[in-house]
């Protein structure tokens, strides 16, 4: 069964969530580091190809006034070459607070969010596909 991958994407790590099959209920699934983009590209390829994604939902970081700036431009450019290589949509989507949110949630379980940078990404990640989830399923387009 299809599934979407959601990215928060950074410049030393990309943390990824995973749909469930029934596209209700997104987890954390992993963190990827980043050595090149190409072989990031490679990575997510086999990712997509191996858990049968349909679609990629990419965190775009807009400034609080929803405005881009130059980590957004990164994000794009990234988004771009995502579509040329794969053959699934890439869906930007605002991605701010997931990472206050992803905070919030370590602190709540107990843990230190500086001790678990990795599990802050997935965590990111997460709260952008699951928001994308809830949004598209709140909107019939499920």
């Amino acid at each position: 069964m299809p599934r979407y991958l959601g990215i928060d994407y950074g410049e030393k790590r990309i943390g990824l969530a995973l749909s469930d099959p029934t596209l209700i209920i997104a987890q954390a699934y992993k963190t990827l580091h980043f050595v090149s983009l190409k072989d990031l590209l490679q990575q997510i390829g086999n990712l997509v190809e191996e858990l049968d994604i349909k679609k990629i939902i990419l965190g775009l970081p807009l400034s609080m006034k929803g405005s881009d700036s130059q980590k957004t431009k990164e994000v794009r450019v990234f988004g771009e070459k995502l579509s040329k290589t794969l053959a699934i949509p890439v869906i930007y989507f605002d991605e701010r607070l997931s990472t206050v949110r992803a905070h919030q949630i370590l602190q709540e379980l107990g843990k230190k969010p500086s001790k678990s940078r990795q599990k802050v990404d997935q965590l990111a990640a997460q709260q952008i596909l699951q928001t994308y989830l809830d949004k598209e399923r709140k909107h019939g387009d499920i």
